[in-house]
C-alpha cells in the first residue's frame, strides 16, 4: 500500500498533539504522585500495640502499622470443617442450553456460503448463593468491626458433588494474616483503611512509591496514540478518497 505524503504529515501531527497532551496529563499525575508520597513519608510508623492504642487516642492522621490481622468470630459451613473469615457457597446445576450460531461452508459448485444452526450446550449455573461474614476482627490485638480492615480476596475452598449434575462451589478467606495497614488514626480507631498482606511497612512504602501509575499510563498512551494513527490510515483510505 502507498503510503501519501498527507498521510505522513497527518500522522506527525496527530502524534505531536498526542505527545503535548500525554505530556499535559503525566504532569498532573506526577504532582499527584508526589503529593501522595510525601504523605507517605510523613505518616508515622508503628509496630506496638501501644503505640498503636496511642495513635488512635492522639489523633495522630496517617500512620503505617504493621501486626498480625485475625478474625476473632470466624464463619463456616459445616460441611467444610474448617472455618475462615468470610465464606461463600454457591449451589450449581449443570443444565443444558441453546444458541443460534453462523457457520460458513463450501457448496458443490466451491462457493463459500452461511448457514444458521441451533446449537446444544452445557453449562454450571448457580442457582442460589449463600455468603456469611465475621463481624469481629483484630489488629495488634485490637478490635474492630470486620468492615474497618479490608481482608485479601477470596480464593476457591472446594467442590462438593450433590447429586446429578448438581454440586456446591465453596470460596472463603482465610482468618489469620500478617502485613501492614496504612491508615488514619483519628477517633480512636482507623479510618480509610488499605491492608498489605506480608509486606513490612518498609516493602509497603517501596510499593507505593514504585512510580507504576506514570509508566502504566505511558503504556496506555502510547497504545492509544498507535490507534489514532491507524484509524487516520484506515479512514483516509477506506472513507476520504
Amino acid at each position: 500500500m502507498e503510503i501519501k505524503k498527507r498521510e505522513v504529515i497527518f500522522s506527525i501531527i496527530i502524534i505531536a498533539v498526542m505527545l503535548i497532551i500525554g505530556f499535559g496529563i503525566s504532569e498532573k499525575i506526577r504532582q499527584n504522585m508526589l503529593e501522595k508520597y510525601q504523605r507517605y513519608d510523613l505518616a508515622v510508623k508503628i509496630d506496638s500495640e501501644e503505640l498503636f492504642s496511642y495513635g488512635m487516642s492522639t489523633n495522630v492522621g496517617d500512620a503505617f502499622v504493621y501486626g498480625d490481622l485475625r478474625t476473632i468470630d470466624p464463619v463456616t459451613f459445616s460441611e467444610l470443617g474448617e472455618v475462615y473469615s468470610y465464606v461463600k457457597k454457591e449451589e450449581q446445576e449443570y443444565r443444558k442450553h441453546y444458541r443460534t450460531v453462523t457457520k460458513t461452508y463450501t457448496d458443490s459448485n466451491g462457493k463459500t456460503k452461511t448457514k444458521t444452526e441451533i446449537e446444544e450446550y452445557w453449562t454450571w449455573d448457580t442457582m442460589r448463593t449463600e455468603k456469611r461474614t465475621a463481624t469481629r476482627i483484630a489488629f495488634l490485638n485490637v478490635e474492630f468491626d470486620y468492615e474497618k480492615i479490608p481482608f485479601p480476596t477470596s480464593h476457591h475452598l472446594k467442590t462438593i458433588s450433590t447429586g446429578y449434575h448438581k454440586r456446591n462451589v465453596y470460596y472463603g478467606t482465610d482468618t489469620d494474616f500478617q502485613g501492614t495497614i496504612f491508615t488514619i488514626l483519628k477517633g480512636d480507631t482507623i479510618n480509610a483503611t488499605s491492608f498489605y498482606k506480608d509486606k513490612t511497612i518498609s516493602e509497603t512504602i517501596e510499593n507505593l512509591e514504585s512510580g507504576s501509575e506514570l509508566v502504566l499510563f505511558w503504556i496506555f498512551w502510547i497504545i492509544l496514540t498507535a490507534g489514532v494513527v491507524v484509524g487516520f490510515y484506515y479512514l483516509e483510505n477506506n472513507w476520504l478518497d
